[in-house]
Formats: C-alpha cells, sequence, structure tokens
C-alpha cells in the first residue's frame, strides 16, 4: 500500500485522501480483496480446497468436537426422562385427577435445573483455568467427572441423590461445552474457521437426536431399565473420547500465552501436519495475542475484567446475545420440552414424534454447517431468529385450541416440528458460530466461559418457572408459554441487528483492526483489511479507500 500521501489536516482533507485514493493503482494484495466476492461455486470449490490441504486439523477438529455431544444428550436426557411413565412412577406422585403419576413441580424444577446449575460452574472452572492449566487437563477432567456422575445417575435411589448426579453430570458438561469449542476456534485457520465454529450445533443436535431415539427404543421396555438404558447411554461419548485424548496435542495458542515456544511448534506439526509453514503459525499467534506489544498490557487482557473493557465489551455483547437468541427464540421449550408436551396435547406415539424431530433437526444443522462458509453471519442469525418469531406465533396461536381438535393439532405438531428444524438451522446453528468468532483471541477462553454462563443462567431460570406453566396440576399453558418468547426474542434481535458485525471468512487480526479504526458492526462488510490498514470498498467502482490512522474520525462518520 502506498504510503507516500500528505498527513490529514481536518476532516475535510481526510476526506479528500481518502477519495483520492480510490483513483490510485491497486496493489496486488488489494485485488486479491476483491476476488472475496466469489459465486457460490467458487466459495464451495475454495472451501473443499481448504479441507484437503488441513485434512489433518480437520480430524483433530471432529474429534475434538464430539464432547460437546454430552451437551445435547444432556439436554435430551431430561425431557425424555420425564416422559417415561416409568421414571415419574419410580420419583413421583400419584396424581388422581389425572390417574397418573407426576413428578412434583419443585422436583422436575430441580432436576431440569440441576444440569444447568453444573454448567455455570463448569463454564466457570473452564474459563478461570483454561489459560493456568491448559485445555487437555480440563478435558480430562471432564471426561471422568462424566463418568462418575454417570455411575451414580443409573444406580440413583430416590430424588436428592438423582438430583446431586445430575449436577456433577452438568459440570462435566459445562467443562465439555466451553473447551472443545475455545480449542477448536482459537487454532483453526481462517478459511476454516466458519465450518468449524458452527459444528458446535451439530454435535449438540446430533446429542439430542440419540437422546431421543434412545427414548424411542426404550420406550417399549417395561420397568425401570426403560429409562435407565437413556442414562447408561451417557458412558459411552466420554469412554469413546477418553482412547483419543492422550495423542490430542495440546493447543498452540495456549503454549504460546504460557512463553513456551519450542512446545508451540511441537504442537503445531502435531496438530497441522509436517508440512505446516511454521514459523507463519507461530507470526500469527503472536499477532493475535498482541505479544508484540507491551507484555504487561497483553497479560491484562487475559483476566475476567478484560471482557468488559471499552475494547473488548462490545464483542462481549454480542458473544451473549448470540447464545441468548437460542433460549429466548424458544429453543429451550422445544428441544427440552418436546417429548413431554407430545402427550399433554394427546399423542400416543410422543417417543416417535421426537425422534422424527430430532432426525429432521440434525438433518437441516447439517445442511446449515455446508452452507456456514456461504450465508453470511447477520443473515443466518438475525434473519432465522425472526422467522422464528412469526412461526411461534402460529404454535401459540394453535396451542389455545382444545386438544379434542384433531386438525388442529395436526397443524400444531407440523409447526412445531418445521419450527424445530428452522431453528437448528439458523438460530442453533449461527449463535454458536457467533459466540465463539466474535471474541477477540486473547480474551477468547473468559469469553466463551461468560457467554455459557450467562446462557446457563437463564435456562435455569427458564427451568425453574418452566413446570409451573404447563403441568397439568399447574397452569397448564402448554404451547401457549411461546408467546412469552416472541417479546423477548425481539429485543435480542434488535440488539444483534445493532451490534453484531459480520464474521464470516474474517481473521481474528481482521476483525481487531475492524473494531480499532471504530468501524460500525452493521458496516464490516463495506471494508477490508489490507496489511494491517483498514479500507473501505467504495460501492460505484468497487476500488478501497484507505483509512488511515489519523483519519478513524472519517470512518466513523461514514458508518
Amino acid at each position: 500500500m502506498n504510503q507516500s500521501t500528505k498527513p490529514i489536516e481536518d476532516e475535510k482533507a481526510g476526506i479528500s485522501h481518502v477519495e483520492a485514493l480510490a483513483d490510485e493503482p491497486l496493489p496486488g494484495n488489494v485485488k486479491e480483496h476483491q476476488a472475496q466476492d466469489m459465486t457460490t461455486k467458487e466459495q464451495w470449490r475454495k472451501l473443499w480446497g481448504a479441507i484437503q490441504a488441513d485434512k489433518r486439523f480437520c480430524l483433530w477438529t471432529l474429534y475434538t468436537m464430539l464432547l460437546v455431544f454430552s451437551w445435547g444428550y444432556d439436554a435430551g436426557l431430561s425431557g425424555v426422562a420425564i416422559a417415561f411413565p416409568d421414571f415419574r412412577k419410580t420419583y413421583g406422585n400419584y396424581y388422581a385427577a389425572s390417574d397418573e403419576y407426576v413428578i412434583p413441580a419443585l422436583w422436575q424444577s430441580l432436576w431440569n435445573a440441576a444440569s444447568t446449575i453444573g454448567q455455570v460452574f463448569g463454564g466457570y472452572a473452564a474459563g478461570q483455568f483454561a489459560d493456568f492449566w491448559g485445555r487437555k487437563v480440563l478435558l480430562y477432567a471432564a471426561v471422568f467427572i462424566s463418568l462418575g456422575s454417570s455411575f451414580s445417575l443409573v444406580f440413583a435411589p430416590n430424588l436428592p441423590v438423582l438430583f446431586v448426579s445430575k449436577l456433577l453430570l452438568g459440570l462435566s458438561v459445562g467443562l465439555a461445552t466451553v473447551l472443545p469449542p475455545l480449542y477448536v476456534t482459537e487454532n483453526a485457520p481462517t478459511h476454516l474457521r466458519s465450518i468449524a465454529s458452527s459444528l458446535t450445533n451439530v454435535v449438540i443436535v446430533f446429542g439430542q437426536f440419540c437422546a431421543s431415539i434412545t427414548g424411542y427404543g426404550a420406550s417399549g421396555i417395561e420397568g425401570v431399565w426403560s429409562f435407565k438404558l437413556a442414562f447408561v447411554m451417557t458412558f459411552v461419548m466420554p469412554g469413546l473420547y477418553l482412547c483419543g485424548l492422550p495423542f490430542l496435542p495440546e493447543s498452540p495458542v495456549w503454549y504460546m500465552k504460557k512463553g513456551r515456544e519450542d512446545d508451540a511448534r511441537n504442537a503445531i506439526v502435531r496438530l497441522y501436519g509436517s508440512g505446516v509453514d511454521i514459523e507463519g503459525y507461530v507470526e500469527t499467534i503472536k499477532t493475535e495475542l498482541k505479544q508484540t506489544e507491551d507484555q504487561e498490557s497483553a497479560a491484562s487482557q487475559t483476566s475476567w475484567k478484560s471482557i468488559f473493557t471499552k475494547e473488548h465489551r462490545s464483542r462481549t455483547l454480542v458473544a451473549v446475545l448470540g447464545l441468548q437468541s437460542q433460549n429466548f427464540s424458544g429453543g429451550y421449550f422445544a428441544n427440552t420440552y418436546q417429548t413431554y408436551y407430545f402427550q399433554l396435547i394427546g399423542q400416543a406415539d410422543s417417543f416417535q414424534l421426537t425422534a422424527i424431530s430430532s432426525s429432521l433437526q440434525l438433518l437441516s444443522n447439517f445442511v446449515a454447517v455446508c452452507l456456514s462458509d456461504i450465508i453470511p453471519r447477520r443473515k443466518g442469525l438475525i434473519g432465522g431468529g425472526t422467522i422464528l418469531m412469526f412461526w411461534s406465533v402460529i404454535i401459540a396461536g394453535l396451542s389455545m385450541t382444545p386438544t379434542s381438535n384433531n386438525s388442529a393439532n395436526i397443524a400444531l405438531l407440523a409447526f412445531m416440528i418445521t419450527w424445530s428444524m428452522l431453528y437448528t438451522a439458523s438460530v442453533g446453528c449461527y449463535g454458536w458460530a457467533v459466540a465463539q468468532e466474535t471474541a477477540a483471541q486473547v480474551t477468547r477462553p473468559k469469553t466463551i466461559s461468560f457467554v455459557l454462563i450467562c446462557q446457563q443462567l437463564t435456562a435455569l431460570l427458564l427451568s425453574s418457572v418452566f413446570p409451573y406453566f404447563i403441568n397439568p396440576d399447574e397452569l397448564n399453558w402448554g404451547g401457549r408459554v411461546i408467546f412469552l418468547f416472541v417479546g423477548a426474542e425481539l429485543f435480542i434481535l434488535a440488539g444483534l441487528y445493532l451490534f453484531q458485525p459480520e464474521t464470516k471468512n474474517r481473521s481474528n487480526a481482521e476483525i481487531d483492526a475492524l473494531y480499532a479504526n471504530g468501524v460500525s458492526p452493521r458496516k464490516f462488510n463495506d471494508f477490508v483489511v489490507v496489511e494491517g490498514q483498514v479500507v473501505e470498498k467504495t460501492k460505484k467502482t468497487g476500488f478501497f479507500s484507505q483509512l488511515s490512522g489519523k483519519a478513524k474520525h472519517v470512518a466513523k462518520s461514514v458508518c
């Protein structure tokens, strides 16, 4: 980039300087940025080439993300277990009015809240100790806690023991939900980060799918082993994961944070293969961690306080809103209480319906991930959330009809199942991606942990009040409870519209530069970063206008 232009004296001069550059010959690296506007076919070709080039990293990514399965299976397990008549008979009370056993609303709240409380502590522990002990030590902790709590869950003699077992299982899930996305996102090459960060929800939905399939298969079993079989399945994934964990290299980014550059080089080779540009990766990590700057300033960015500083608080807000859009769109109701709700509206084949719904969710989420490198983040999250709001109004309205109305019930089932498909393909998929990508590299462990804590605290609130809204011995609202989510989601989407940047195919350094130059998050697509300089794309010519350090106020006025 030609840096020979005269210094800018005032705003008017700054505007002239910006416009003048658009008429100069474009350097080759600027032309490369223009090539980012590719067709869908070209983007697919580029993505496939990137996957082949970094095949080793892709395999480690798939393995690492498998542990997030616990989140999905645990969420599905809560709803599936309550739907088992033998579970309610073993741990519940007889309700004469409807001639059935019912888990008391208090204990039902505690059952659902136990995992959520555990995840809050697990998420905090991941953020607090991930930079101190490393990623692998905490991954081991997550696996062993999961195996121990699973054993206790299967043989729990009463509700108090069941609650403690679920609490410990939630602790392991909290660790398992933060660490794999953190490991993958902080080490992913820019050209693979979009699809890698979108994998989180695929594995979660796969866990929910397995929970629903297990529930459907066990629904034909008589006695306590109908629901205990679902509990036994919590052993499977942690046990398999443990077999490969000794071979997983520690995160190169963590090694660099600890000043262990030689270990980082070895980890890079193990993670990417012997043909990787080791020096290039090391320099990139140093730049992203700001290790070229004052060391004391860089170290301060790893504290909890750093995510609320002026430099990072906007990014933290976006990350939080990304996952809150899942809870407040109605995802908690659809994913946790779907089987039980199918029973409440008179569907005898509730387990089969949930299995069908989960299968379709898995399919739609897989399609969404395949398109995650093509569909912009803002369209996927904000556009998808808007569609879900309209769907929710229809579902809530249909829930007001009597259960004896067969046509309304069929329509309600159709809209609930399609809502779940739309949810996993939009808010479910892109919410996780935005939460992971928006954070700066140096603050990512704390940001992801804080995001999970916020999500689980709102989930705790929902799990505490939901049984009182939908239980037949309480308010018995059923699907009408979704009306409450429509208003809440409206505020979430408004916040995302104002503050969510477009991070698709952006490197961490580019996102940092755009934020540092005061570019409005809604205008990220109008700018590129060339050799560390923020450059504006002019609408008419497709050329770029450089924003020098002294002209940051011009960028703000343009936005």
